[in-house]
């Protein structure tokens, strides 16, 4: 079995729903520390042919683990971000679909789950592109270690054969570590596709949510197909 192991970003971009496609288990990585001003309560859309960030507000202290992570309360939020959203999809032929992403995030209440959050809205883009991979949180999974010895274990918790590892897991895995248990490392390279923006310089790496909006759903599986994958 293929597994890869990415944290819950929110409103994620083609790399990571490609890395899911391409698995056939998705260990959702929240039992680590939160990141400060990373991508796991914001991403980026496109507004006026400029990048700009859609942000869900949250009460982490330093360390707290992602699963633990709450949605905190600040005046205006989700007016700020339902403009910002809206206005990004503003004309485009699928200007409509995020009306189901906005419900979820209009129902997170107070106090509730970023994880939980972000999942739901992962689960939806993951639809739009007929992807179906099952997922499985590390939080609910007996593995313990640090960067690279606890992904080993949670591969081993969940009977993997191969991990498909980012670029980034060239610079600090131990392949001997997974060697030893049986599990071949396959590292992902995505190749960004380009679809019309209707700008002269294409933007990469926003929200999925982008091309969701301006791209027939027959178009979508296809942009998740151009990646590379090997040993090293």
């Amino acid at each position: 079995m293929r597994v890869t192991i990415h944290q819950p970003e929110h409103l994620p971009w083609l790399g990571l729903l490609a890395k899911v496609a391409a698995s056939e288990l998705w260990i959702v990585l929240d039992s680590v520390p939160y990141r400060k001003n990373y991508f796991q309560n914001r991403n980026r859309v496109l507004i006026d042919g400029k990048p700009t960030w859609v942000t869900v507000p949250v009460t982490a202290p330093f360390g707290t683990p992602i699963s633990e992570v709450r949605i905190c309360e600040v005046p205006h939020w989700r007016r700020r971000y339902r403009g910002r959203l809206c206005q990004s999809v503003s004309g485009l032929p699928g200007a409509h679909k995020v009306d189901d992403l906005l419900s979820s995030v209009d129902a997170a209440a107070p106090g509730s789950s970023l994880a939980d959050l972000n999942l739901d809205l992962a689960d939806w883009l993951l639809a739009q592109f007929d992807v179906k991979v099952p997922r499985i949180r590390s939080s609910e999974l007996d593995a313990r270690g640090a960067k690279g010895e606890l992904i080993v274990d949670l591969c081993r918790a969940v009977g993997a054969d191969e991990y498909l590892a980012g670029p980034s897991g060239r610079d600090y895995l131990d392949l001997e570590a997974f060697a030893e248990q049986g599990i071949k490392v396959s590292f992902f390279d995505f190749d960004h596709p380009v679809y019309g923006q209707g700008e002269d310089d294409f933007v990469p790496c926003l929200s999925a949510v982008d091309a969701c909006a301006r791209l027939a759903p027959e178009e979508l599986p296809p942009l998740l197909a151009g990646y590379r994958t090997g040993a090293s």
